[in-house]
Order: structure tokens, then sequence, then C-alpha cells
């Protein structure tokens, strides 16, 4: 019992039950959320990382000399929420910012040999688990599923741009 006297909830698999197809698909996501954080909180702790953080630092990787607002769009982020991740991986030393070289308020972002270390594939991480995936479910499944939560993306800021205006 919770200490309100709640009783304990299941941490299995949900029962049966019988919802709106919405209600149910909402569900689904929160669970995909809570493992994308329980699975980041767990790479923080070995690996020194959160999911979002090794994200941005196997792209920098990728794409070296990418500027920062061109990370977040890539990303699918407002410039401002990937600043954060970006101060913590600049702290650690696992990425640097260069001035550009004709503009000093534009920087471009590299991996450090540190860094480096950190975007070799690693188990336990989240793009691991989605590697496991695919494999299991193959391309064509993924595809429907990228579809549907792309289109899922783009409706949820569509609302979200329609109540703030």
């Amino acid at each position: 019992m919770y200490a309100g006297g709640m009783p304990n909830r299941p941490t299995g698999p949900a029962p049966s039950v019988r919802l709106a197809t919405e209600l149910d698909f909402m569900r689904l996501l929160w669970a995909v959320e809570h493992g994308l954080q329980k699975t980041s909180k767990h790479m923080a702790r070995h690996i020194g990382l959160t999911g979002p953080q090794r994200l941005a630092l196997r792209l920098i990787g990728q794409f070296p000399a990418i500027a920062p607002g061109e990370l977040a769009r890539l990303l699918r982020l407002h410039p401002s929420t990937i600043t954060g991740v970006l101060t913590r991986l600049e702290r650690r030393r696992l990425i640097v910012r260069e001035a550009h070289a004709l503009d000093g308020r534009r920087a471009h972002l590299f991996v450090t040999a540190a860094g480096r270390r950190l975007t070799r594939p690693i188990p336990g991480t989240v793009e691991e688990a989605i590697k496991q995936l695919i494999a299991r479910v193959g391309r064509r499944r993924l595809a429907v599923t990228e579809s549907v939560l792309t289109e899922l993306a783009a409706t949820l800021l569509n609302t979200g741009a329609r109540r703030d205006a």
C-alpha cells in the first residue's frame, strides 16, 4: 500500500479493459514515454548520458560542424529546448562549440575525442532497443508506425498552435 492508503498498482501488462480507441492509444503512448524516461535514467546512471543527450551527441558526430539551430530542426525541437542539452555536453567536454569564421554570432558543433567514445553502440541504450525492435518488426511495419507518429506529432503541434493563437 502507498502511504496514503492507496493500493499498489500492478506493474505488469495492463488488464484487458475495453477503452475508447483514442484512450487506449494514449495509454500506449504514455507507456512508450514511460519506457523512454526509464531507459534514459538507466543510461544516465550507467553511461553518464540521458537518451536526449546521447541522441544529440550522435547526431553531432554524424554531422560535424552542424549549427545548434540545425540540430534543433533535425531533432524536431525548439532551439531553446536543445540549449540545455548542449550546455551539459559542453560542460562534460563531450562537444565543443566553435564560432563561425565570418559571423561570431553563429557556431558550429563538434564531438571531442571523449565524446566519440560515447557514440559507439552501447547495450542498454534507447537506440539499441529500437535497433533490436526494427530487426524484429521489419522496415514495412516501421514505415507505417513512422507515418502514424509523424501525423500524430503534426496534429498535436497544430492543436497546440491553434489554442495558443
